[in-house]
């Protein structure tokens, strides 16, 4: 194992780490963004578009993300020019970007969803019963209560996401295993463990400032829950809040 190996290629892999990091924060963000109306449309089973949603996250979770990043990377441009629309010239990273938001938009609405059906609904009736508007009631009471639900399931997400990141090499992509492809392949693979290991290392060191993140978050979800709690018992009791 030859240790000064790795820490020489050390800083070529620290310069695609933005890379990586750019696409797993985009999907994450704007995955999240696309789970909640797809949740909400199959909570409220919105005739026709709840089967159609349920079509969408059955097929994202039935085959493979790589397949996936294949179909959006080299079908999606000849799918659009079917309905007008000239995007032969998408980029790997805009591609990969896409597929990830997709997939990860069904995973996280499959969090959501079941933590919003786990909230009693003695909870949505005391909310009614006390004036709260729709938003209110979400703002106040569902959504506090939701979060300590769903974060480990969206912590998991995150962490799924991460590594299914390191696919997107196989469109083109130079990010962390992308680099790791080409000097695996310089060496002639002779110095293929070292290379993979520092790889495994980065990918671990991210993975665990991201358990931390989603940890802190749950704790304060936790307290924010047994203050609203506390503040619904006392307008129960006819206590100003």
């Amino acid at each position: 194992m030859d240790v000064q190996y790795m820490l020489e290629i050390l800083p070529q892999f620290l310069s695609v780490i933005p890379i990586t990091l750019l696409i797993v924060v985009l999907a994450a963000v704007f995955g999240f963004l696309l789970s909640i109306p797809v949740a909400a449309a199959r909570i409220r089973r919105i005739p026709a578009l709840s089967q159609l949603l349920g079509a969408y996250i059955s097929f994202t979770r039935s085959t493979p993300i790589l397949l996936q990043l294949f179909l959006f990377f080299f079908g999606l441009p000849v799918l659009l020019q079917l309905i007008g629309f000239d995007i032969r010239n998408i980029g790997p990273i805009t591609a990969a970007t896409v597929c990830l938001i997709f997939f990860n938009g069904a995973y996280m609405s499959e969090v959501l969803r079941p933590a919003y059906l786990a909230i009693d609904k003695g909870q949505h009736e005391a909310a009614e019963s006390l004036g709260y508007t729709p938003f209110q009631k979400m703002k106040r009471v569902i959504i506090p209560q939701m979060g300590p639900i769903a974060l480990p399931g969206l912590g998991n997400a995150i962490i799924h996401l991460i590594h299914d990141s390191s696919l997107v090499f196989a469109i083109g992509v130079v990010d962390l295993m992308g680099m790791a492809t080409i000097m695996s392949g310089d060496t002639f693979g002779m110095k293929q463990v070292e290379v993979f290991l520092t790889v495994a290392l980065i990918y671990w060191g991210i993975s665990m400032i991201s358990e931390q993140i989603i940890r802190r978050l749950e704790r304060r979800k936790k307290r924010m829950l047994r203050r609203t709690g506390y503040e619904m018992k006392k307008k129960e009791a006819g206590y100003s809040v």
